[in-house]
């Protein structure tokens, strides 16, 4: 059997391995995560080495960045298991669309921790330029490359921090530092930004509480609806003031601030408590 953890001289073997490996069908995932988590270790087994290459793919995606792509396979299959542990199969979601959180914020928390990110202080990227300003004087009077020690001295300090200015040079991986990626140059900043998602428990829950609100705007009269889609920007994500509705629908603000609160009091009287926060604003 394939193993979870992959080293860089296997990785090329890991890879093969894997690729070879069957597609699931729903209702075989289903299946599978059910006898998992009610303890049979060779359905959890399956079920995980059927998402190996999920987690490669994910895993490419971050490449770059100072972390070697067998670590954050690494990684990001230790997020496909927290992912299983906590799967709920009463959720109408695909088992694979909840792990990619898991597995990307275990990718990312490697990327934290293992790269060498060197946050390079003002103050030392002045001192790298006056090192570099030396060595090219330097150079210019001696027609040859200079050593810490000569450089030290024409600057006044010790060669131990010429040497660290170099280091800072050769090794920094800025989270500003650009990274080819499908065609576009992004920088790390750019993907830890795009990556900070809600958890999958939280998107599932915003993704039920808006099909309850759809569901509700339903039992209302069209003039209604469109005053709540209006007023809460259902439609398109900007809320609008009563002025503004009436305006727009040729109404005065108080005629439209009685549409609102008789189409709110009937989603309260249907679906009580179910959307509160809605109807309660």
């Amino acid at each position: 059997m394939t193993p979870l953890t992959v080293d860089e001289r296997s990785l090329e073997i890991y890879l093969k391995e894997i690729a070879e490996l069957p597609q699931l069908t729903e209702e075989e995932e289903r299946e599978l995560i059910r006898r998992a988590q009610a303890g049979d270790k060779e359905a959890r087994e399956k079920l995980i080495y059927s998402y190996l290459k999920f987690v490669v793919a994910v895993a490419k995606r971050y490449q770059g960045y100072g972390v070697p792509l067998a670590d954050l396979i690494n990684e990001g299959n230790l997020g496909l298991l927290r992912a299983l542990q906590r799967f709920d199969l009463n959720r109408k979601v695909r088992f694979l669309s909840y792990a990619n959180w898991w597995i990307r914020q275990a990718i990312m928390k490697a990327l934290h921790e293992q790269s060498r990110l060197i946050r390079v202080s003002p103050e030392s990227r002045a001192k790298l330029k006056r090192v570099k300003e030396a060595e090219s004087d330097l150079m210019q009077e001696t027609g040859e490359e200079p050593t810490f020690e000569e450089i030290a001295k024409e600057l006044g300090v010790s060669p131990e921090e010429v040497k660290k200015a170099y280091d800072i040079a050769i090794h920094e991986i800025s989270i500003e530092q650009p990274v080819y990626r499908d065609s576009d140059k992004v920088t790390l900043a750019d993907i830890l930004d795009q990556d900070a998602l809600p958890s999958p428990e939280k998107a599932y829950e915003e993704r039920e509480r808006r099909d309850k609100i759809r569901e509700a705007l339903k039992i209302l009269k069209p003039r209604d609806r469109r005053v709540l889609e209006l007023y809460f920007g259902l439609r398109d994500g900007r809320p609008r003031t009563l002025e503004e509705i009436g305006r727009e629908m040729g109404v005065s603000r108080e005629r439209i601030r009685q549409l609102k609160d008789r189409a709110l009091r009937q989603i309260r009287e249907r679906f009580g408590k179910v959307l509160e926060d809605f109807v309660e604003e």
